[in-house]
């Protein structure tokens, strides 16, 4: 026998038999360990059960949440699926929100279709209306020189006043921004028109907003700072009574480079002391005015002279 072996089965021994006896004659022990273990397991478990309902309850019809209607003008061009699976991927994490999807079409397209019905938002509508020619950006006219999605837009407001009775609060999300889930929080709260800082926007970094105490005192801008309201489009929420009050406020194709939001905020009837400053008093960016790079495609034709082709994929690209 190794000279330690009965050592150490003694201490083993002993061992055992402290906690046997603690365990077998002490009931309180055996409490102290159990109780706050099945407590907290209990705590938990109850806990859970009613978060899941609580949010499942708020995503399915938004008795418990005011609903967001969140609307999307899109255009056909090869990035545009990319582009609203990014923006869906985002909204499927928000509940009680309703995603207008206003398509730039003459009927709708199975491309957009197909994306927005099978990317997680459960509660959309799918709409489309074609733009004017006259007012269709050309080939030679850089990006910003017309505006875009004003009938689109126009279309949604309609639908959104169809039903007087409907509440909540309306959202205009471009489909190539970039949004902050939190930033819905924020939305979700408006009572008239709230108002937040976008980064990317008038050529600076983001455009400031002087903000105290929930209320908006001034701008800090560079482009056009004469516009009475200084915003991105993707800066301000509005609430839905606002848009059944006005009946015929909605953009418009003949405006100054830049005025659309003040154009719908003032027919709206909106002054500045209603604007309702969130993102932490203006000074949380949670989107950004984001714009994806066309892909380069250019090689399509080499492919072509050597006869070759993609194979084919399931779907649309």
């Amino acid at each position: 026998m190794p000279p330690n072996s009965r050592c150490i089965g003694d201490r083993k021994s002993f061992k055992r038999i402290v906690w046997q006896y603690f365990w077998q004659t002490h009931q309180y022990c055996r409490l102290a360990v159990l109780l706050p273990l099945i407590s907290a397991f209990v705590l938990g478990l109850t806990f859970g059960i009613w978060i899941c309902q609580l949010d499942s309850r708020a995503a399915s019809n938004g008795n418990i949440l005011p609903t967001i209607y969140v609307v999307t003008a899109t255009y056909k061009r090869p990035e545009q699926r990319a582009e609203l699976t990014r923006l869906c991927n985002t909204l499927a994490r928000v509940p009680a929100i309703h995603w207008l999807v206003v398509e730039d079409a003459d009927s709708p397209s199975s491309l957009v279709a197909d994306t927005i019905g099978n990317c997680g938002v459960l509660s959309y509508t799918h709409l489309y209306v074609a733009t004017p020619e006259d007012e269709k950006l050309k080939s030679t006219e850089p990006y910003w020189w017309r505006p875009k999605g004003v009938r689109q837009r126009n279309l949604a407001f309609e639908w959104l006043r169809n039903d007087p009775s409907r509440t909540g609060v309306m959202y205009i999300a471009d489909d190539d921004n970039t949004y902050d889930v939190r930033l819905f929080d924020e939305i979700r709260a408006t009572r008239r028109v709230s108002v937040w800082p976008v980064a990317f926007a008038g050529g600076l970094l983001y455009e400031g907003i002087r903000c105290a105490h929930g209320r908006v005192l001034g701008w800090i801008v560079a482009f056009k700072p004469h516009r009475q309201f200084p915003l991105d489009m993707a800066g301000f929420a509005i609430n839905l009574q606002l848009l059944h009050e006005r009946p015929a406020a909605k953009l418009a194709y003949k405006v100054e480079r830049g005025f659309q939001e003040s154009l719908l905020l003032t027919s709206l009837g909106v002054r500045q002391s209603d604007l309702e400053a969130r993102a932490n008093d203006c000074s949380r960016i949670l989107v950004w005015h984001t714009r994806t790079a066309p892909p380069k495609l250019n090689n399509v034709a080499l492919l072509a002279e050597r006869g070759l082709t993609l194979p084919p994929v399931i779907g649309h690209v």
